[in-house]
């Protein structure tokens, strides 16, 4: 009940900052009730029309997982750390930015499975000389389906949907940003060792994007 409160705590906290980092599997690596701790490394490519952005993503991870002992596993999540952003003209330094998530299986087999991914995400505004990108926000619906090889290790892929928006503003005007497409992939992998996980993955949706988590369950 405590690890309940303590995450219930921070997760309203944080509510208020709601942008993508890794999708991961269906199931999650925190049981039932459990606390997932973690720090991850995310790095994006996006085409926003015709501005390309590069950005490197450095964040926490605090899960807490739902569900009842015979039910396959859910986990509840928030993200928060700091991300520059480098789009043409605009070198932005490092601004907080927060993710908010839930992720679950639908179907979760001795050895394939399938489930969703559902998070959202906003960044703080980022500004250079007199170009300015403020308002950024993303949603990200991924489907994975996975296997296990082993008792260690489970490898996913899947379609995931999308949108991302932005404003730009100069000392001339205004124009809205949007990221290209709304359909993309992703796939990856975790490695299990007692109550530490490592994943690893690779996206691809207006451009190819890569990142990594290493988690601890308590």
């Amino acid at each position: 009940m405590k690890k309940f409160i303590l995450f219930v705590v921070v997760f309203l906290a944080s509510s208020s900052l709601a942008l993508g980092v890794q999708l991961g599997p269906a199931t999650p690596s925190a049981d039932h009730g459990e606390v997932n701790l973690g720090v991850g490394y995310f790095y994006k490519e996006a085409d926003w029309g015709a501005v390309d952005i590069k950005q490197n993503r450095a964040y926490l991870h605090l899960g807490y997982g739902l569900g009842l002992g015979d039910e396959p596993r859910w986990e509840a999540y928030i993200r928060g750390g700091a991300a520059d952003l480098d789009a043409d003209d605009l070198d932005g330094d490092y601004e907080p930015f927060a993710n908010a998530g839930i992720k679950g299986a639908f179907w979760d087999g001795p050895v394939f499975g399938w489930g969703m991914v559902l998070q959202g995400g906003y960044f703080a505004d980022f500004e250079d000389n007199n170009l300015k990108i403020e308002q950024v926000w993303e949603i990200e619906l991924g489907i994975p389906v996975q296997a296990r090889l082993g008792r260690a290790f489970l490898i996913y892929a899947g379609p995931v949907a999308y949108k991302a928006e932005a404003d730009a503003q100069n000392g001339i005007g205004s124009t809205e940003l949007e990221e290209d497409n709304n359909l993309g992939g992703f796939g990856g992998f975790r490695w299990s060792a007692g109550n530490v996980s490592f994943e690893a993955e690779a996206q691809y949706k207006s451009d190819l994007s890569a990142g990594g988590l290493i988690s601890v369950q308590f």
